[in-house]
C-alpha cells in the first residue's frame, strides 16, 4: 500500500542561490529526491552586504516549492540575529503548515533551525554533513560557534551523520547521542559505467572546491611533478573546479606541467559523468572528508579511485581502488604510476556495482523509512 503524502520543511545552511550557485547542491538534489513522493518546502535565508532591504524569491516545480529571502547582513553578532530572524519570518509567511522538519548542518544556522522547530511544531529530522566535529578543527572554533552547535544538537528530535566516520566524530563530543546513518545519494541512471576508452595516456580525474587546507591541491600537482621527474609522461590530469583555479594554474606551470595538468569548470552536475567516463582512475587527495560524494559518482561510472583515507573512502576495498597516504604526494605519485603501468587493473563492471548502495532508489527508501517513523 503506498505511504500517503506528507509535507516536508526543510532548511540548511548551506543551499544553491544567486551569490553562491553550487553551496549545498547535494541538498537541493536531496529535496528533489523526496519532492518525487511528497511535498516539500524548502526555506532558506541568504545575507549580503550590499542589500538594504528582504527580498523573498519563491519557485514552484512540481512538488517542490522553493523560498529564499536574501536580507540585509548587518554589523554585530546580535544585529545578523535578528535580521536573519526576521527573514526567516518572512520566509514562514509562506508555510501554513508541516509534518516533518528536515535540517541540515548545524553551523552556522542552527539556532535558526531551533526556531524553525518551534514555529513549525513537528518533529525535527536533522542530517549532518559539516567537517567541523573533526579534533583539530574543534579546537580552532570560537565559543560562539560551539554554542551554537550545543544549543542545537541538545533540542534535536532526531539525528543523522551521512557517514560513520562522521558519527563517530560526532560522538566524541555528544556520547550521549543517538545518531543514524543516511548517506547522500548519486543518480546512477546520470553517472552510468560505459567502457574505457583505450589510450596510452592514462587519464586521471579530480573534482573539488580546491579548498587548500582540506583537497590538498599543491598535493595532487607535486604528485604529477615526481611522475614527471621520473621520465613518466604518457599521463594527464583534468582537475574540475567551480571556484578560481588561476592559484593553481600558475603552481602547475611552474612545476612545467602544462601537458599533464589541465583545469576546467565549473560545469553542471549533469555535464560531469562524462569526464569521469572518460578517465582511468579518480583521485581524491583529501586530508579530510565527511562523505566526498565524487568518490561514490566515480564509482557509479565504473572508475577505480586513488584516495586517501577520508569519507566513504576511509576503507577502501583494493577491488575499488588504492589507499593512499595522506598529505603524500609520494603515495599518491606510485599509485597513479600502478594505473599508468598497468600494474593494477580494476573490474569497473564490480565496481558499478559496488555504488548501488548510494542510488536515488536506496537511498529513498531509507529516507521513506524516516518519513514514516517520525512523520505526523
Amino acid at each position: 500500500m503506498p505511504q500517503e503524502q506528507v509535507h516536508v520543511v526543510i532548511a540548511s545552511s548551506w543551499y544553491p542561490n544567486k551569490y553562491q550557485e553550487f553551496v549545498g547542491n547535494f541538498v537541493k538534489r536531496q529535496a528533489e529526491l523526496i519532492a518525487t513522493k511528497h511535498q516539500v518546502t524548502v526555506v532558506h535565508t541568504v545575507s549580503h552586504p550590499d542589500l538594504t532591504e528582504f527580498n523573498l524569491d519563491k519557485k514552484v516545480t512540481g512538488n517542490l516549492t522553493e523560498i529564499i529571502v536574501y536580507h540585509p547582513r548587518g554589523g554585530s553578532a546580535w544585529k545578523k540575529y535578528s535580521l536573519q530572524k526576521k527573514a526567516l519570518k518572512h520566509a514562514l509567511s509562506e508555510v501554513l503548515d508541516a509534518d516533518l522538519f528536515i535540517s541540515h548542518v548545524a553551523l552556522p544556522k542552527g539556532l535558526q533551525f531551533v526556531q524553525l522547530k518551534k514555529e513549525l511544531k513537528c518533529s525535527w529530522v536533522h542530517i549532518e554533513h559539516g567537517s567541523y566535529f573533526r579534533k583539530d578543527y574543534w579546537k580552532k572554533m570560537s565559543f560562539l560557534q560551539k554554542s551554537i552547535i550545543r544549543r542545537t544538537i541538545k533540542r534535536i528530535d532526531h539525528f543523522y551523520a551521512v557517514s560513520e566516520n562522521l558519527k563517530r566524530e560526532i560522538l566524541s563530543h555528544f556520547p550521549q547521542s543517538e545518531i543514524g546513518i543516511l548517506p547522500n545519494h548519486i543518480d546512477t541512471d546520470l553517472f552510468k559505467y560505459t567502457p574505457k576508452p583505450v589510450d596510452e595516456i592514462k587519464k586521471f580525474l579530480h573534482i573539488s572546491t580546491l579548498e587548500e587546507a582540506t583537497k590538498n591541491p599543491k598535493g595532487l600537482i607535486d604528485a604529477c611533478r615526481i611522475l614527471t621527474d621520473k621520465g613518466i609522461f604518457n599521463f594527464h590530469l583534468a582537475i574540475i573546479s567551480d571556484e578560481s583555479t588561476k592559484k593553481w594554474q600558475d603552481y602547475a606551470t611552474h612545476q612545467d606541467l602544462d601537458n599533464q595538468v589541465s583545469f576546467d569548470g565549473p560545469f553542471d552536475w549533469q555535464d560531469l559523468p562524462r569526464w569521469y567516463e572518460q578517465s582511468d582512475a579518480f583521485i581524491l587527495n583529501s586530508n579530510y572528508e565527511t562523505f566526498s560524494i565524487v568518490v561514490a559518482e566515480s564509482w557509479a561510472t565504473g572508475t577505480p579511485v586513488l584516495s586517501t583515507p577520508v569519507g566513504i573512502a576511509s576503507k577502501l576495498p583494493k577491488a575499488l581502488g588504492i589507499q593512499t597516504k595522506t598529505d603524500s604526494p609520494e603515495s599518491l605519485a606510485a599509485a597513479m604510476e600502478e594505473v599508468i603501468k598497468e600494474e593494477k587493473t580494476f573490474d569497473s563492471e564490480k565496481i558499478r556495482t559496488s555504488s548501488m548502495k548510494y542510488s536515488s532508489e536506496k537511498i529513498l527508501e531509507q529516507i521513506e523509512s524516516i518519513i514514516k517513523k517520525h512523520a505526523g
